[in-house]
């Protein structure tokens, strides 16, 4: 009978290798699962900011919370000069827009009072090869009310709580009332293809020159601080000639340039 057996597998060795053989495929499904959820995780934080440091807007989030927290400064008053008016957390609109809107190519709409300018300065953009875009004009109040609702369903839809997707799409997009769209006179610029080699050639021209016809470049990466707002290389905002030079020739902001400092 021992001869009638060789090289055939026992039925309990054939039944141990098996299992041997399910544990094993089971234990590399469970370590392929973890790697993608690791990577799945990975691509929130790059593209949606879950655990990028927080900027929080000068005199809110930390107020009543911390004795050293930011506040606005005492005393400041709205310019009367249409082209200086400070919207931002501190500073809501006090009303909706109710002037006159000319429409650019693409279907973007500005203040009619600041289109002569911006048309020259993509017209002197074109003429050294460039091909700037505005991606973004002037925004209504329900039009920013829905850009900070559809961020918030964003991140709540990754699994974040209402308050906390909340906070982070406070990062990326501001409570309606307080952006700068809903003044008309700033615009977010990119390049016609939308490429980062192409659109980073118009943002280093407007760095340098937007200053000529009025332009400024609003939140700089190192002001972050003081503007409430991450940096935006593609967001520039029309103050006027005089002020516009003031401002970029001395690296500071408009909040600086007007004295609204927000005071520890």
């Amino acid at each position: 009978m021992a001869n009638k057996e060789k090289g055939f597998i026992k039925n309990g060795d054939r039944f141990r290798g098996e299992h041997r053989t399910y544990r094993g495929e089971i234990l590399a499904a469970l370590i392929i699962i973890v790697i993608v959820i690791a990577i799945a995780f990975r691509v929130n934080q790059i593209f949606y900011g879950f655990d990028n440091p927080q900027i929080t807007p000068a005199g809110t989030s930390n107020a009543g919370k911390d004795e050293g927290a930011a506040k606005p400064p005492a005393g400041f008053r709205q310019s009367p000069d249409w082209k200086l008016m400070l919207v931002n957390h501190d500073h809501p609109l006090e009303k909706d827009f109710d002037g006159e809107l000319t429409e650019l190519r693409y279907g973007q709409s500005v203040d009619s009072r600041i289109y002569p300018d911006l048309q020259e300065m993509f017209d002197e953009m074109r003429e050294n090869g460039l091909s700037p875009r505005v991606v973004q004009g002037y925004r209504s109040y329900s039009e920013q009310e829905n850009r900070l609702r559809s961020k918030i369903s964003e991140y709540m839809s990754y699994g974040k709580s209402k308050e906390e997707a909340e906070r982070l799409a406070l990062q990326w997009e501001a409570a309606p009332g307080t952006s700068e769209h809903e003044l008309g006179i700033c615009v977010d610029i990119s390049s016609e293809t939308g490429e980062n080699a192409s659109a980073n050639e118009v943002w280093n021209w407007m760095d340098e020159n937007c200053w000529k016809y009025g332009f400024i470049k609003r939140y700089p990466n190192n002001k972050s601080q003081i503007t409430g707002v991450r940096g935006e290389p593609w967001h520039y905002r029309y103050v006027g000639a005089e002020a516009a030079e003031e401002i970029m020739k001395k690296g500071i902001t408009l909040e600086e340039y007007l004295g609204a400092v927000p005071v520890k």
